[in-house]
């Protein structure tokens, strides 16, 4: 079987900074990560700019006749992406696209559920540094791919193997 995480919801926003700001003030949100236009409030949920997500998620893969409104996404994270993507090919959902590089390294794949929500399934990207790093790239080089600080990179990074 398979061992898969739910990590988060994700909803798309048409206005990241509004969004943030409304977040933080009202719920007094921690950020864990911002990627500028993907921020990751901590424990909680992370919102996406609609137009950059769209365009990531249904980049070359946009079909005729296919409604691109979906809102929210489902976020799930396995270290077996290979495993998870051949159970998926085999069911009867609808693929969004299969297994693809982000430009942040992550390897993941899309596709609907049953009522059209977008369902993510990603390698941890405490993977995907450490791929990186076992791959001999730089601190300094895999902070500028991943978008990570130095620090969390390091901190992901057994301290024995630096």
């Amino acid at each position: 079987m398979v061992k898969i995480n739910f990590s988060m919801p994700v909803i798309f926003v048409k206005d990241i900074k509004v969004s943030k700001d409304f977040y933080q003030g009202l719920f007094s949100l921690d950020i864990d990560a911002d990627f500028g236009e993907n921020i990751v409030f901590k424990n909680a949920f992370s919102i996406w700019q609609e137009k950059c997500a769209k365009e990531i998620i249904f980049e070359n893969y946009r079909k005729k006749n296919t409604n691109y409104d979906n809102n929210v996404e489902l976020y799930f994270e396995t270290n077996e992406i290979e495993s998870m993507w051949d159970r998926v090919k085999i069911s009867k959902a609808q693929i969004i696209h299969p297994i693809k590089e982000e430009k942040w390294g992550q390897r993941v794949f899309r596709f609907y559920d049953p009522d059209k929500f977008i369902i993510e399934v990603a390698e941890p990207m405490t993977e995907v540094i450490k791929r990186y790093y076992k791959n001999g790239l730089s601190l300094d080089s895999i902070s500028t791919k991943t978008q990570m600080p130095i620090k969390n990179i390091k901190h992901l990074i057994n301290e024995s193997e630096l």
